[in-house]
């Protein structure tokens, strides 16, 4: 069992130094008029004095991720299941007993019952996230959790479910170790490989597991293993040292296995000789991104002053006409988006066709296959049970159609939206380049879409209208010899399957359009906003000095002044931090 590592001497003096930094930055967050940035510095500030960093176990969908956190804290917490589960990111932490709190997108954190996680970060309970949780923690009196790591859960790349991969992509940055669940089949995906990379950029601190090994044979695990590690060292240029064959089932149900007490020595050794750096590393980060935010802001004022107000207000104005002039721009562009939708949508349905042809002489062959008992000693099942093989047999081959189908939808959207960011950025990147201090401001450049925005609304229909027996069939199963029942059943029930495939391939279809065009929409909106946040930057600043100008020349002097000290407060953080 993992206990917590010598913390003896308290705190070392640099995190002592970071906290006064992150006071700071609070301070002159406040006085310049920038709400939001202290109750980040206080967040900040407080993970850093409870010693606390972040190891996210990351990975594709039902990889095991949320029972493997359950097995490293000894408690069935996390809900699991057999259909991708997690849909919002849920923080393990250390506590005297086992409590849980929310976060909603109104409203501050409040308690809940540690039974009731599932109604919040599931998506049974919580579809596409309408109840607004912004964040979930659950605290547990496990040893593992006591050395100030907090083991994170975060969705599943590649779930079906609302926008799982987005919200695991934005908490990379908030990573201070991961853990990357790896499988067999495949040993990793391309979407894993791409995380990873991006991980990899944040942290050196990648400890890699093969989950479920339990389930494979020594072969299988042995070329899974070695293909990771191939693929893992060509793309991170330094293969793992290890990958831990584990198996979580196995660990919640009985006494160690397989490379279970590995993994937690692993973990051990990344908290006691690593965990104070990781924390230390995590507040650098966080303080010198908060200060450069103040030192963008404290510019954007000083220069709204020094300027003629006309000037500003010219300046602002072009920023405005340059802001209205990217939109028409994007509606121009809106006519060929359109017409990339519509060469997408044609090659789905070219896919669907080819999926078809290619499906249903294999569909017919199981569907006789599993009529084959079907000769019961009651008729009044006989056709019931016909329809219900077809049901399954259709319900089987569209599903695997669709899980191969979706990825390379999503590869094609990202082809769509790829011309949209490249004129955003494009627009963005000119505008600072004119050396403008109001423009420097301008938000960051996007990236690229990398999955669908919205989740699949999808579902198997089953048509019971069309496999409901009338008059006729009740008369069939019933009257006439058996043998010939039988023969009609069986060409209804391919009947019933061929529509099946086709009515359920084309619904597919027709998600993947609706959620490429919704996608769009919204990706279409998130540009909106982010090119008025400088406008309304620029317009705050320059009412600002508005206002210290017709106070008079003293109160522009007076501010100045102010905003200089503010200033040199400001770099003063940010120096300080980036000499260590």
């Amino acid at each position: 069992m993992l206990g917590p590592p010598d913390r003896a001497g308290g705190p070392a003096p640099p995190d002592l130094d970071l906290a006064g930094a992150l006071r700071e930055v609070a301070d002159v967050a406040s006085e310049v008029g920038v709400d939001h940035l202290p109750a980040e510095a206080a967040a900040l500030a407080e993970r850093l004095a409870e010693g606390r960093f972040v190891v996210a176990c990351v990975g594709q969908f039902k990889r095991g991720k949320s029972t493997l956190l359950n097995a490293l804290v000894g408690e069935s917490i996390l809900p699991t299941g057999v259909v991708p589960v997690t849909t919002a990111v849920t923080v393990l932490r250390h506590g005297p007993r086992r409590a849980a709190r929310v976060r909603l997108r109104e409203g501050d954190w409040r308690d809940i019952d540690p039974a009731d996680v599932s109604a919040y970060v599931t998506e049974a309970e919580n579809r596409e996230n309408r109840k607004g949780v912004e964040a979930v923690e659950v605290f547990v009196p496990s040893p593992i959790l006591a050395s100030g790591m907090c083991l994170v859960d975060t969705p599943g790349l590649g779930s079906v479910f609302s926008d799982s991969t987005r919200i695991t992509r934005d908490f990379v940055p908030h990573i201070d170790a991961a853990l990357v669940v790896l499988g067999a089949d495949p040993p990793i995906s391309g979407e894993e490989l791409a995380l990873v990379e991006d991980v990899a950029q944040h942290t050196e601190a990648l400890i890699f597991v093969l989950n479920k090994a339990d389930r494979l044979s020594a072969r299988d695990r042995d070329e899974a293993r070695r293909f990771a590690q191939q693929v893992l060292g060509r793309r991170l240029r330094r293969p793992p040292e290890r990958i831990f064959e584990i198996s979580a089932i196995e660990q919640l149900a009985g006494p160690p296995t397989r490379d279970w007490r590995a993994l937690e020595h692993a973990l051990e050794t990344l908290a006691c000789a690593s965990g104070h750096a990781l924390v230390r590393v995590a507040a650098e980060r966080g303080v010198q991104r908060l200060a450069d935010r103040l030192l963008q802001v404290l510019d954007l004022h000083r220069e709204a002053l020094v300027r003629p107000l006309d000037e500003s207000a010219r300046g602002v104005a072009a920023l405005r006409q340059a802001v209205a002039e990217s939109e028409r721009a994007l509606t121009d562009l809106g006519p060929l988006f359109t017409a990339e939708q519509e060469r997408l949508a044609r090659a789905l349905n070219a896919e669907r066709r080819r999926f078809l042809a290619a499906t249903l002489a294999d569909a017919t062959r199981k569907l006789a296959q599993r009529m084959t008992p079907v000769n019961g000693p009651s008729r009044g099942v006989l056709r019931a049970r016909a329809m219900e093989h077809a049901r399954a047999v259709a319900r089987e081959h569209v599903e695997a159609w669709r899980r191969d189908l979706e990825p390379r939808a999503e590869g094609l959207y990202r082809g769509v939206t790829a011309r949209f960011v490249e004129l955003v950025n494009g627009f963005l990147a000119r505008l600072r380049a004119t050396g403008d201090p109001v423009l420097a401001g301008l938000p960051a450049e996007l990236g690229p879409e990398t999955a669908f925005r919205t989740p699949r609304h999808f579902y198997f229909a089953d048509l019971l209208v069309v496999a409901s027996a009338g008059p006729a069939g009740w008369l069939m199963t019933r009257l006439v010899p058996r043998r010939i029942a039988l023969a009609a059943v069986r060409r209804e029930a391919g009947a019933y399957l061929e529509r099946l495939l086709a009515t359920n391939g084309a619904r597919v279809v027709n998600d993947l359009v609706d959620r490429v065009v919704e996608s769009r929409r919204q990706l279409e909106a998130e540009i909106g906003v982010r090119l008025q946040e400088i406008v309304t930057i620029a317009e705050h600043a320059l009412s600002q000095a508005r206002a210290r100008q017709q106070a008079g020349a003293d109160a522009v002097h007076a501010e100045l002044g102010r905003l200089g000290a503010l200033r040199r407060r400001a770099e003063a953080i940010r120096g300080n931090v980036g000499r260590r």
